[in-house]
């Protein structure tokens, strides 16, 4: 029997916040709300249920093969997966949401799908960012006060390729990775962290990521990547 969202309960679900919606074990869309709909690009949000990320009138369709993998990672694992999506959309405008992709479960208990929820990072939402990095560098959130720092204060100064570098850093991504999102080699990378380590008078790539989050760069989104797409699975 095809997956279906239960009608009496989409009523209730549409008068949360943010965007929305699930997908089939295939990655196709089953249902997505009012508000994905509208930065997607569809004529009605309806319009989304049986396409793909890959057939999205939406630029977000160049990560159309990331998003799959990761909806397959959450079918696989049967755990919850958060990512932090900046892409242009449908009318043109960038946007960074924080998504959260969890499995899918029908009434037996077996995974159908993925549902994703997401909500757009201003204000106060991109702190949020900021615990998860606390997270994945094992620090404890309770001392993620220092996320608040003015980093145009910090006496270290970034050039925009070094802000870029420690960004992805900070999300644990491998130099191969940086590599390809930023369209220099790996050398290339491995030499700006070896500058970085040197601003933040780090003897080694952990000190450097303990001493950034310290300092408050865990909160700062480099304003180039608000016009890179890019889609960063977050460690819990």
């Amino acid at each position: 029997m095809k997956n279906k969202v239960d009608p009496s309960l989409l009523h209730i679900f549409n008068q949360l916040p943010g965007c929305w919606g699930c997908k089939d074990k295939d990655s196709v869309f089953v249902y997505a709300n009012s508000e994905y709909g509208n930065i997607i690009g569809v004529d009605h949000h309806l319009d989304c249920i049986g396409r793909t990320d890959f057939d999205m009138p939406s630029p977000t369709v160049e990560c159309a093969e990331a998003f799959r993998e990761q909806d397959n990672l959450v079918v696989a694992s049967g755990k919850r997966m958060r990512v932090l999506d900046i892409h242009p959309y449908s009318d043109g405008s960038w946007r960074a949401h924080l998504f959260t992709k969890t499995p899918w479960k029908n009434d037996e208990n077996d995974i159908v799908g993925t549902i994703f929820s997401g909500v757009e990072l201003k204000d106060t939402a991109v702190l949020e960012v900021g615990h998860w990095i606390c997270r994945a560098a094992g620090i404890d959130p309770k001392e993620q006060a220092s996320f608040n720092l003015d980093l145009n204060h910090c006496a270290i100064n970034l050039n925009t390729r070094e802000s870029e570098v420690l960004f992805l850093l900070l999300y644990g991504k491998k130099p191969q990775y940086m590599a390809k999102v930023l369209g220099v080699s790996v050398k290339t990378v491995e030499n700006y962290v070896i500058r970085l380590r040197e601003k933040f008078n780090a003897r080694s790539k952990n000190e450097l990521i303990d001493i950034a989050l310290d300092l408050g760069f865990g909160s700062h989104i480099p304003e180039s990547m608000l016009k890179r797409q890019l889609s960063v699975i977050l460690k819990e």
